[in-house]
């Protein structure tokens, strides 16, 4: 596969046909440009010789330990009341036409990457997402486990998922070491 291009989204959002099949998600990608311009959130284009294939979001947030299940809520730096600092895939939409080309896959991968290189530098300990109930066992595939508890009213529709960026980076960094 050729490599995919990330970049930021601007106006252009609202002048480009897009379908991923799930119609919340069509108007989270059409609504991305507010939130990105006051940065609570950054929505970013996933694109190909120059065509748009699909758009992700991420944003910062904290998370109560209790949600997680006991490996993480262990941990207790005793600086942030209870929580952990998380950053929350609000989603990840790939068009119609693109499907099944594994640019969901690579999206992902490259998202993970990039958090776990935040994470060395940034007080980031999960990589959290809803998914998609249909998307739960390809999230498992890609490392995510599920939270202790979904939001009220995610039972059935999403399932709280999370991947843990200190546990990703020393499986990875025991993998590269055995490699040597």
């Amino acid at each position: 596969m050729e490599t995919l291009q990330f970049r930021r989204v601007t106006r252009d959002v609202e002048d480009v046909h897009f379908e991923c099949g799930k119609e919340s998600i069509n108007e989270y990608v059409k609504n991305s440009y507010f939130p990105t311009i006051i940065q609570q959130a950054y929505a970013y284009s996933i694109m190909k010789d120059n065509i748009i294939l699909g758009y992700y979001q991420i944003l910062f947030r904290e998370i109560e330990l209790t949600d997680f299940p006991e490996d993480i809520s262990e941990y207790e730096d005793g600086i942030k009341n209870g929580k952990i600092s998380s950053l929350h895939i609000r989603f990840i939409a790939i068009d119609r036409l693109y499907q099944r080309h594994k640019i969901g896959t690579a999206t992902l991968k490259t998202i993970i990457k990039d958090v776990k290189e935040l994470a060395n530098q940034w007080p980031v300990r999960v990589i959290t997402i809803d998914a998609a109930t249909e998307l739960h066992k390809w999230y498992e595939e890609m490392g995510f486990i599920d939270m202790e508890k979904n939001t009220p009213g995610q039972d059935g529709v999403t399932v709280a998922m999370y991947l843990d960026c200190h546990r990703f980076a020393s499986e990875l960094n025991n993998y590269v070491g055995s490699m040597v």
